[in-house]
């Protein structure tokens, strides 16, 4: 039987992944001064849930339950058609919203993320045996998803880039520290670079940050110093509890910055 703790229920049924989305979101339009609906909100929501919620019960369905090492995959495997049937419903409830709530211009871009989306997941599940740098997808999608329902703004793009940059580092130094797990999962990825790769792109990430004005710069900087600490004492933590705490450093620089705002 699967023991979970309290602090892994948010992780296990991707409600960080859609939390941390919405509030950089939220973020991002108030720098620029822009107001978001209650529709693209959930949508975004309700589309970051969806695209985790199925990545995770495409990598379960035909791997037995002893090549599944991290908890939420041994949940997903354990739930697995319960997460079926939900994933179905929120994804009918999502579309009705989306064809009701959102503009024309809102649905085009919607359907673009959407086709990337698509695409993700037909070649990771296709080629990760062999190689798919799945980190640098996820990092491009995710800050898409983000900026999808702001857009056209070129002001967006240089901060777009930083988030990237910083959704890359926090995917890589989870995949360093879950080598194990994507090994039994005969999983090949960019977090078999090593670990000076690793420690090069957050340099770089804190150099983008040059190129952006305080606004900008100060979620992203926090997040980007979270995820340096948190580093530091990984080898002192639980693979578990290194990838929640890695995540939760996402959440706390646009969570600070938002604050600010108000």
């Amino acid at each position: 039987m699967l023991r979970i703790r309290l602090w892994q229920w948010p992780n296990l049924f991707a409600l960080d992944a859609a939390l941390i989305a919405l509030v950089w979101q939220a973020t991002f339009a108030g720098v620029l001064g822009l107001q978001i609906s209650a529709v693209t909100q959930i949508v975004l929501c309700l589309s970051v849930w969806l695209t985790y919620i199925a990545d995770r019960l495409f990598d379960v369905a035909k791997r037995p339950l002893q090549k599944l090492h991290s908890a939420r995959h041994r949940f997903a495997k354990q739930y697995f058609t319960t997460l079926w049937r939900c994933w179905w419903c929120v994804l009918l409830s999502n579309i009705g919203i989306a064809f009701t709530g959102l503009t024309t211009s809102q649905l085009k871009n919607g359907a673009a993320l959407l086709t990337l989306c698509l695409l993700y997941t037909a070649l990771n599940q296709r080629l990760s045996r062999r190689f798919f740098p799945k980190e640098l997808c996820v990092a491009i999608i995710y800050t898409g998803g983000v900026i999808v329902f702001l857009l056209p703004n070129a002001t967006l793009w240089p901060p777009a880039c930083a988030l990237a940059l910083l959704c890359l580092t926090n995917c890589l130094m989870i995949g360093a520290k879950e080598k194990c797990i994507d090994t039994a999962l005969q999983v090949r990825s960019l977090s078999r670079l090593p670990t000076l790769f690793i420690i090069t792109l957050k340099i770089i990430c804190a150099l983008s940050l040059c190129f952006l004005n305080q606004a900008w710069a100060l979620p992203i900087g926090i997040s980007l110093g979270a995820l340096w600490i948190i580093d530091a004492y990984q080898e002192q933590l639980s693979v578990e509890t290194f990838r929640v705490l890695t995540d939760s450093a996402l959440l706390i620089g646009p969570s600070v910055a938002f604050c600010l705002q108000l």
